[in-house]
């Protein structure tokens, strides 16, 4: 025999107002998604105009520097068309930690030459894998760290700057950590960084970092919430003049159905 529960009609209403009020937050993180991921890629995009003349001029470039035997050019060449092509040309906003990692290695190579070689990077993880080199994330979230590194870390340093970027699965989750050894932050400054990144407004309306770092720390955060959820975020220690260290911590292949 079936049973039937009766609700009050006060029940009903809080039900129903409870439901459109998840159907419109959801409807607000979607479009806040949507202008993160544009501002993600702007610069890329407005290269969009005509990519393949950027890549076909580049590959010229390359073709002609190894007939003049001019290896560092013709790899610095590569490395750029590369960057390019992964920024502008990859579809869809979800792609494996292996890409990411050989997005970023192209990055420092173009940054090596620019600023010569004061910097090294090493990739530290269990590149066989598959498990973990095959993780889903956002696009873009490791080469914005990196970027800070070297844009303000990096700064006053001419010489035997590092950045160690490290993956270490954790159960069902993945440790992403982003070491650097520039000059760090001090407590006053950290805790800044700490508080713009616990306000979500920010991440829209902070242009001055965002100019400043490219694709700013508080995009970056901002996303990972929005594909995660709000129990996740960058966490970041540093101390003044010993170097900073970002962590995500990431489930692994659990993210929001929006950009499956």
């Amino acid at each position: 025999m079936k049973k039937y529960h009766i609700i009050s009609e006060e029940k009903l209403h809080r039900m129903i107002d409870e439901r459109v009020a998840n159907q419109i937050l959801e409807a607000n993180n979607n479009h806040e998604r949507e202008l993160l991921m544009k501002q993600a890629n702007i610069r890329s995009l407005q290269a969009q105009i005509n990519p393949h003349f950027l890549y076909n001029a580049l590959e010229c470039i390359r073709a002609q520097a190894i007939i003049d035997g001019a290896e560092e050019i013709a790899s610095i060449t590569k490395a750029l068309s590369l960057f390019f092509r992964y920024n502008i040309s990859m579809k869809g906003n979800l792609i494996t930690l292996q890409d990411e990692f050989e997005n970023v290695q192209n990055y420092m190579t173009i940054q090596q030459y620019r600023y010569k070689d004061r910097m090294s990077l090493e990739i530290r993880c269990d590149q066989h894998d598959a498990e973990l080199m095959d993780m889903l994330l956002p696009k873009l979230v490791l080469q914005p760290l990196v970027e800070n590194s070297i844009v303000h870390g990096f700064r006053d340093m001419t010489s035997g700057a590092y950045i160690i970027i490290s993956a270490e699965k954790i159960a069902n989750h993945t440790s992403i950590k982003v070491i650097d050894n520039g000059k760090g932050m001090s407590i006053e400054e950290l805790n800044a960084l700490r508080d713009k990144l616990r306000n979500q407004e920010s991440i829209l309306h902070d242009t001055q970092d965002q100019n400043e770092n490219g694709i700013a720390l508080l995009n970056v955060n901002r996303r990972i919430q929005l594909f995660y959820g709000q129990d996740y975020s960058m966490n970041i220690t540093s101390c003044k003049g010993e170097g900073t260290q970002i962590e995500l911590f990431l489930p692994r292949n659990e993210i929001s159905n929006a950009y499956e």
